[in-house]
């Protein structure tokens, strides 16, 4: 029985050429950001980071994003900027038209939502979406300027710091609870929600970050799966019922491909192998959990969690042993049901949560008609619920983000989203994106995950594929694309600093 039948393997992500038996060392490569096709083996380390300027620029967005908040414009707009201005330095590139256009139509829409709604004198631009969510549509076109070699070295970089950012949130929650302030893990965004399909996305993408073509010898990717217990323990500390959920949808993603392609021994095997590595981390951390509110020694989930470093620092031999015990990997499994009752157990208020969340999108499909081309205006749902005879939600998003970005920005806003979304899933891509990014799009179909810049930002790093299916645009284009939004950080930025 091979690794992949237990499914613990890591495909090498965006191998498709290997997969079908060409030689991908012989494929000309796309045009990558200036410089990257002058890369060699004999560059050194610093000549081959600085080749890479764009992924790194990319990457630290990515950590900006996931620490700045729109409260900080002056620092917002110049990330911003300085990302157009590497992009206006770009030449020609191919880029998924299906993708990029509805993306900057739907910011065109946010923009004249927000000024039918507060007008030009509107000081508050933290009240639109356009300012801040205008980096979806610029990362996706600088992204397109990226090879293989440097999409697959991107989608490493946030892996890693998913990885980095999950151990420091459980010496968070180590520090909380032996302070006795322990609580459900937020940690960075405030929010554990979004802490969750933050990481719940890290851990299906894990599985497209093995060793590429050329790559054997490279210890690296392979120790990124050591991050694997610690970004589900991580998880399991958000009490996140809602990416719970998510990341079921996601492994279903995984598995029925392989229920088609194979025998169903060996597909409920490679099942049981994605559930058995789920059951151990999310377990460690529920465990952790309970130890630090339900036991009366919070200081007991230290040990609990040590556990999970230990777990990471043996997750090589752990794997191998689900590999070769077959029998103890369907255990573990299915004592995946156990921690899920668990989870439910010390979190009971989940059931009212969800069905308080479905009364919420019948209130939004009530004003889906009411302004159908722009909407009631960013942020209006909440005070036309506060005035209505309905329930007072008290929150600012209707947990659904497509319902949400129809009735505030309007049913064509709302159409160009959910074509970026139905584009992306006709694409023929690693089952570690499929999974990943349908386990972000349930997660948006009953929370807002959206809205938090660093989870779509992660997102979209790691799954988005701009270049396939595209189309090849000269540089102007491209050129006047990245002006456009330019423009609009620098008018955010300076707005900021006047502020």
């Amino acid at each position: 029985m091979n690794a992949a039948a237990v499914g613990i393997s890591y495909a090498p992500g965006l191998g498709a050429a290997q997969m079908s038996g060409r030689n991908p060392s012989r494929k000309k490569k796309p045009r990558a950001s200036r410089g990257t096709e002058d890369r060699s083996p004999a560059a050194t380390p610093a000549e081959s980071w600085l080749d890479r300027y764009l992924v790194l620029l990319l990457f630290l967005a990515l950590i900006s994003l996931t620490l700045l908040s729109a409260e900080t414009p002056l620092l917002v707009g110049l990330l911003g900027l300085a990302l157009c201005v590497a992009g206006i330095a770009q030449g020609p590139v191919k880029v998924d038209l299906w993708v990029l256009i509805p993306l900057i139509t739907y910011q065109v829409l946010s923009l004249i939502s927000f000024f039918l709604t507060f007008g030009s004198t509107q000081s508050d631009m933290v009240a639109g979406f356009a300012a801040t969510q205008a980096f979806y549509p610029v990362f996706y076109l600088l992204m397109a300027y990226l090879d293989e070699a440097d999409l697959l070295f991107l989608k490493r970089l946030c892996v890693l710091w998913a990885g980095g950012v999950a151990a420091a949130g459980l010496a968070y929650f180590a520090f909380r609870a032996v302070t006795g302030h322990a609580a459900r893990l937020g940690f960075i965004f405030g929010n554990p929600n979004a802490f969750g399909i933050f990481l719940a996305v890290s851990w299906f993408v894990l599985r497209t970050c093995g060793p590429g073509p050329g790559e054997l010898e490279n210890p690296w990717p392979a120790r990124l799966t050591r991050l694997e217990p610690l970004i589900l323990a991580a998880l399991a500390l958000t009490l996140s019922m809602g990416s719970f959920l998510s990341m079921a949808v996601g492994i279903l993603v995984l598995a029925v491909p392989e229920l088609r392609r194979k025998p169903w021994r060996e597909a409920f095997t490679f099942t049981c192998g994605l559930l058995a590595r789920a059951s151990i981390g999310i377990g460690i951390g529920v465990l952790a959990y309970i130890a630090a509110r339900r036991t009366g020694l919070p200081w007991m989930c230290v040990p609990v969690l040590l556990l999970a470093a230990a777990a990471a620092l043996l997750w090589d031999q752990v794997t191998d042993f689900l590999r070769d015990f077959p029998a103890a990997c369907v255990l573990a499994a299915a004592a995946g049901v156990l921690v899920a009752a668990a989870a439910i157990l010390v979190r009971p208020s989940a059931v009212d949560t969800f069905a308080e969340r479905l009364a919420m999108m019948r209130n939004g499909l009530g004003y889906l008609t009411a302004k159908p081309l722009f909407g009631l205006g960013p942020y209006q749902w909440y005070l036309y619920n506060l005035h209505d005879s309905d329930i007072f939600y008290n929150t600012y998003h209707i947990h659904n983000v497509i319902l949400h970005i129809g009735v505030e920005l309007g049913i064509p806003a709302m159409v160009m989203a959910v074509t970026v979304l139905v584009r992306r899933f006709l694409k023929k891509s690693a089952p570690g994106h499929v999974a990943g990014f349908a386990a972000y799009v349930a997660h948006n179909l009953m929370d807002t995950s959206f809205f938090y810049w660093g989870v779509t930002s992660m997102a979209l790093m790691t799954v988005a594929e701009p270049q396939k299916g595209g189309r090849k645009l000269p540089a102007a284009v491209p050129r006047l694309i990245f002006v456009m939004f330019g423009s609009l950080f620098a008018a955010y930025a300076l707005w900021g600093r006047a502020g």
